[in-house]
């Protein structure tokens, strides 16, 4: 879908956020200029297609991320959005995040991301975190 033409930014912005969802790493890897460059929630720089689709390949084996799109708005080549998103933590993992979590661990987390297009496809993407919420497992059973 990128690329098409008479599709918004706002389409394909959607389209993107499903392969997200989906997994679909070819179709995600379409959406990303070769010289991409994207900064996520926790400050790390992954740049180039590869480089992000195997940060995501990882994190899926741990970590199943759910995001809604509770805004978008384009303006020429940039992109604005509110997602709000869910990770449920499957196994332990100790480097998706700065801190460990373990499974059965939800995160609720409430981001703004901005993306820059270059060619039709995203160049720059930077996510902010707005919130953060844990829901521990851990604790809620009563261990530390």
């Amino acid at each position: 879908m990128a690329g098409e033409a008479g599709v918004s930014r706002e389409a394909r912005f959607r389209a993107y956020i499903d392969a997200f969802a989906a997994a679909d790493y070819a179709r995600l890897a379409s959406f990303y200029h070769p010289e991409v460059r994207l900064t996520i929630g926790t400050g790390r720089e992954l740049v180039g297609p590869d480089a992000i689709i195997g940060f995501y390949r990882h994190a899926n084996r741990a970590v199943r991320r759910t995001i809604e799109v509770r805004d978008c708005f384009a303006d020429g080549d940039r992109l604005a959005a509110e997602l709000h998103s869910e990770f449920s933590v499957l196994a332990d993992t100790a480097d998706v995040w700065p801190e460990p979590a373990r499974a059965g661990d939800r995160l609720r987390i409430v981001s703004f991301a901005l993306y820059e297009y270059l060619e039709d496809r995203f160049i720059r993407i930077r996510a902010a975190v707005l919130r953060r919420a844990w829901d521990r497992a851990s604790l809620s059973a009563g261990h530390a």
